[in-house]
């Protein structure tokens, strides 16, 4: 009896052991992927995607990304959803809050599981799509003995910290600005003319339903653009326009300034298009030598809008901290001469004005940010 339970342990142990041997192996692992860069972000949606790199031996199932406002999201958090197969994939981040900071993961799923990418850092807002030059603020001497009776007295003013486009804003900037914002055909949103498209200079036309830059025109300056629109693209990007006395900090080289009296140099050909040198026309930002910021246009190419209303006698009355210039008004400031100006109106220190709705073809304009 008991050799014969022997025998029968034997012979269950041995097949137990043969089933375990020849059991198939489960080397399945969960996805591996990399984030995608997060791209065409606005205050409420964003583009970002994944790379997968290994399936983990398995069909991938679902596939995404997946965002929170705190570290490490998975997909319990918001997530998108782009199906299985292929690797490579864009994938849309909605709902966002704007001025928020995200986190995104790009994510795929498996039989075993679901594996994510690394994590991305971003906010949610218009990014600029140009060069800023941080300004340090400080103290300086607004105005002139030596121009008109408008850039008088010469009196101290103190500005804050901010950046500053390092160039003019371009017709290939205004028209992405233009199209995203959905403005009218004409030029104009919400009733507002942002852009006169009838100008007869105007290098940006309506065409197949987008605004188009006309072919080489591209680098060029904006022009015939209205104060409105000039303040709209602005906030649009998170900044604003200018005061006077931050426009003229900056255009005078900041803490840095040598004390020209055109931005940059004291010989204007160096670093102005102006009636002498332009052959009557706009050129390409920064095709003259840069100001001791690194600001390049602060004189000549195109006049630039500031955010102050215009009075001829602010100066006597300005503060001299952060002036911001009159409450109200008829008409807004422009400084920097253009390319049809002659040198006197091209100095730092030189003042101009326009109804805010008027539009040139010498006029344009940069805005400034704020930490």
């Amino acid at each position: 009896m008991k050799k014969s339970l022997l025998i029968l342990f034997t012979v269950v142990f041995a097949l137990t052991s043969c089933s375990k041997d020849n059991d198939p192996v489960d080397n399945t692992t969960v996805p591996t992927l990399t984030t995608l860069d997060i791209t065409d972000i606005t205050p409420t949606s964003a583009t970002s995607g994944g790379d997968i790199t290994a399936t983990g031996g398995a069909d991938i199932t679902a596939k995404g990304v997946c965002w929170s406002t705190s570290q490490n999201p998975t997909i319990l958090d918001f997530a998108s959803d782009q199906g299985g197969n292929p690797s490579n994939y864009t994938s849309n981040i909605s709902g966002l809050t704007a001025n928020t900071t995200y986190y995104v993961r790009a994510y795929a799923t498996n039989s075993k599981g679901t594996g994510y990418g690394n994590e991305l850092e971003f906010i949610a807002e218009n990014i600029f799509p140009g060069e800023k030059v941080s300004v340090a603020g400080g103290t300086f001497q607004m105005g002139s003995t030596t121009g008109g009776a408008d850039e008088a007295p010469v009196h101290s003013v103190t500005v804050s910290n901010f950046s500053i486009s390092k160039h003019e804003i371009t017709n290939a900037q205004y028209a992405i600005f233009m199209n995203d914002i959905g403005a009218n055909i004409d030029g104009s949103f919400n009733g507002v003319e942002y852009l006169d498209m009838d100008g007869a200079a105007i290098q940006i036309s309506h065409t197949s339903g987008s605004f188009m830059v006309d072919p080489g025109k591209e680098n060029f300056p904006v022009i015939e653009v209205s104060w409105f629109g000039a303040k709209a693209y602005s906030e649009h990007y998170g900044g604003r326009l200018p005061t006077e006395a931050e426009w003229e900090f900056a255009a005078e080289g900041g803490a840095s300034s040598v004390g020209y009296i055109y931005s940059g140099s004291n010989t204007i050909d160096d670093v102005a298009w102006y009636t002498t040198n332009s052959g009557s026309a706009t050129h390409p930002v920064g095709t003259k030598s840069a100001n001791e910021l690194g600001l390049h246009d602060m004189s000549g190419n195109v006049w630039e809008w500031t955010n102050d209303w215009y009075a001829s006698d602010y100066y006597s009355s300005s503060p001299s901290n952060n002036p911001q210039g009159p409450l109200t008004g008829a008409s807004r400031v422009f400084r920097g001469g253009s390319w049809f100006s002659i040198a006197s109106s091209c100095r730092v220190a030189d003042r101009n004005n326009n109804d805010p709705t008027g539009t040139f073809n010498r006029l344009g304009f940069r805005p400034i940010f704020f930490p």
